[in-house]
């Protein structure tokens, strides 16, 4: 008879879990908004931190998006703590590669603190043209347009073989340098950010071990091993060495 009644109430009550989840996430929006518009205000009148605390707290409660980090970039440059600035800026890239305000604001971050590398050879600086996902979109468009050129002699009327030909190595040659620049891209796409200031490279993974030379916060490096709390980085001037993991953060890991 309990087992009835309690099967009954659960029974009357499931009509009301969609209401009120809907009414959940209206209200965690309003709460991820309210807080938006006091950390943006706290901004406006100069107390960056305050709207570093706020934008935060909306990272911990309700998650990223591109406007928050970007936001929360920019309250960190101001303040200057620039290697939390360019680890919110390319975690903002991830979500919105193409936002040119993004790229702006960490090309003039990093260029400030000499952190941009003027000296780019150009088929890395062609490869930063665009992100890993949207090479490898550009990669199909270019071989759906092959396949379709390799179909256009079977289709009626008389397409002169010279421009299918040439309309074949263009898709090829597109097909081809996307891929590389995909494949070239995405190495960088779980690399790291140095977020001490005047962190060292050290010579190996322990604990007063001889120093190869400072490390600049915001420097981008790419992990390898990790050994006893120590991660073995190279930065992107091909300098190589152990940093301390506290010393860096996963640009891909969750920003919570």
């Amino acid at each position: 008879m309990k087992r009835t009644r309690l099967l009954l109430i659960i029974l009357a009550l499931l009509p009301l879990c969609p209401a009120a989840i809907t009414a959940t996430r209206a209200g965690e929006e309003a709460g991820a908004q309210e807080l938006f518009a006091r950390a943006n205000a706290s901004y406006s009148r100069g107390d960056f931190d305050g709207a570093i605390r706020d934008y935060r707290r909306i990272v911990h409660r309700y998650g990223v998006s591109a406007a928050l980090l970007y936001n929360l970039g920019n309250a960190l440059a101001v303040s200057g703590d620039t290697g939390r600035a360019v680890l919110n800026y390319e975690r903002a890239l991830r979500l919105a590669p193409g936002d040119q305000d993004i790229r702006s604001n960490l090309y003039h971050v990093r260029r400030n603190d000499g952190l941009y590398l003027e000296d780019q050879p150009l088929y890395r600086r062609a490869a930063g043209l665009l992100q890993a996902d949207q090479w490898a979109l550009t990669c199909g468009i270019c071989l759906v347009l092959l396949a379709i050129s390799m179909l256009l002699p079977l289709l009626p009327g008389r397409i002169p073989r010279p421009v299918i030909r040439g309309i074949a190595l263009v898709c090829l040659a597109g097909l081809t340098i996307s891929l590389a620049a995909a494949l070239y891209t995405y190495r960088d796409w779980n690399d790291g950010v140095v977020i001490t200031d005047r962190a060292r490279l050290l010579i190996s993974p322990f604990t007063g071990a001889a120093s190869s030379g400072s490390i600049r916060a915001g420097r981008l490096v790419r992990p390898g091993r990790t050994f006893g709390g120590f991660v073995l980085v190279t930065d992107e001037t091909g300098r190589s060495g152990w940093l301390h993991a506290s010393d860096i953060a996963l640009i891909t890991r969750p920003a919570r």
